[in-house]
């Protein structure tokens, strides 16, 4: 069951998941009209279940925009920000994270609950406020698209290499040319460390979105 037990290997549909307490999270999740349905069934259908290929095709679309991206609204975005901050030393140690227009992604570790149960967490209280303050709220739309990617850090390269992919995301969507413009990034907690963010992505970012990045 969800909740408090911690999963292991499990899948729902065509997305596997990794649910333990023993290796920092990357998860992603995104806005219900982010993408057509009819893309997302195609997406899915084409590859192998954990394909790093369909991920890569699947954030490929995300970044391009698509839906009413209610997300770039600062007061919309901040409500994201302070729901993950909310349960920060309580349900997990939050690590980074970074609004998209129409999707989020955010790493965190030590969690002292099961991966589901934070999502819905998550969806549940953003929801209900983000459609409160669009007067949506009781139109029986869903915000949030039923399901989420997530990723474990492998080691601590790997973990840096996520971290940065977050970062970098409103890069590499065209957002912004310098991660650090885009404001609804934990990026700016580490603006001591800019000048080697800018020389890692200088040196990394051409093999970075080609598949090898994370």
């Amino acid at each position: 069951m969800d909740g408090d037990v911690f999963r292991g290997w499990y899948s729902r549909g065509y997305l596997p998941h990794f649910d333990s307490d023993s290796v920092p999270q990357m998860v992603t999740y995104r806005l219900a009209d982010s993408l057509p349905h009819s893309v997302v069934r195609r997406l899915l259908n084409e590859t192998t279940q954990g394909d790093p290929e369909r991920r890569e095709r699947y954030e490929a679309l995300l970044d391009g925009g698509y839906g009413a991206c209610v997300l770039r609204q600062p007061e919309n975005a901040q409500i994201v920000i302070d729901a993950w901050e909310f349960y920060d030393g309580s349900r997990y140690r939050l690590l980074d994270w970074c609004v998209m227009p129409n999707h989020v992604h955010i790493t965190y570790e030590r969690p002292t609950v099961g991966l589901s149960t934070l999502v819905k967490a998550w969806k549940t209280y953003t929801s209900k406020q983000i459609k409160t303050r669009l007067g949506t709220h009781g139109d029986g739309e869903a915000l949030w698209q039923a399901g989420f990617f997530d990723r474990f850090a492998r080691d601590a390269r790997h973990l840096f290499h996520m971290q940065c992919y977050i970062w970098l995301n409103p890069v590499r969507a065209g957002l912004v040319d310098d991660p650090f413009e885009w404001p609804y990034s934990s990026i700016h907690n580490h603006a001591r460390f800019r000048p080697s963010i800018m020389r890692w992505w200088e040196q990394q970012k051409e093999r970075f979105w080609d598949g090898g990045g994370y």
